[in-house]
């Protein structure tokens, strides 16, 4: 797989339309995957736990989001793999904080409207990695942009899968 390049465009595809498997890809091919578990055929989606596996070149991680607070508004999701830790999101999942082994205490900023960008925010308090919404008919999830130069590859792929997670978990992009 390639590695995504500094202040590069990504975007997260989708394949086939029906499936559960995502893309990261760059100008030069596939970077990153993100598949997600058959669903259960009855589930309540406060107990849903949306479980996926990313993978990029030899690093795997296991996504899993559990629900908590009023009604399941917030929740955490969880990473286990070739980093550990967890994303605590608040409210509707519109801000969080990156607590994962190897990567510094990213934020992220979400918005609640559709078509609107989010973005993580570098400890420091400039934006590092923004996502726009794709393109339905072309199978394009979401744009990802690098906007931090000195950003590990590694931690572009774990933050866009990260970012691709959320939005999915938000309903902003379809699945």
């Amino acid at each position: 797989m390639a590695q995504p390049s500094a202040a590069s465009s990504l975007v997260w595809t989708r394949p086939e339309r029906l499936s559960e498997h995502f893309e990261l890809r760059g100008a030069d091919g596939p970077i990153a995957t993100l598949t997600f578990d058959p669903r259960p055929t009855v589930a309540w989606e406060y107990t849903a736990r949306h479980e996926a596996t990313a993978a990029a070149g030899d690093a795997r991680w296991r996504l899993a989001v559990v629900r908590r607070g009023f009604l399941g508004l917030k929740a955490d999701v969880h990473v286990g793999g070739a980093n550990e830790g967890m994303l605590g999101a608040g409210y509707f999942l519109r801000n969080a904080i990156v607590d994962v082994s190897g990567l510094p205490p990213y934020s992220w900023d979400g918005s609640v409207t559709r078509n609107s960008s989010d973005v993580f925010v570098h400890p420091e308090g400039f934006p590092a990695l923004r996502f726009e919404h794709g393109e339905y008919f072309d199978r394009v999830n979401a744009h990802v942009t690098v906007l931090f130069d000195a950003m590990p590859p590694r931690d572009v792929v774990l933050l866009a899968t990260l970012g691709l997670y959320l939005r999915l978990l938000m309903n902003k992009v379809y699945r």
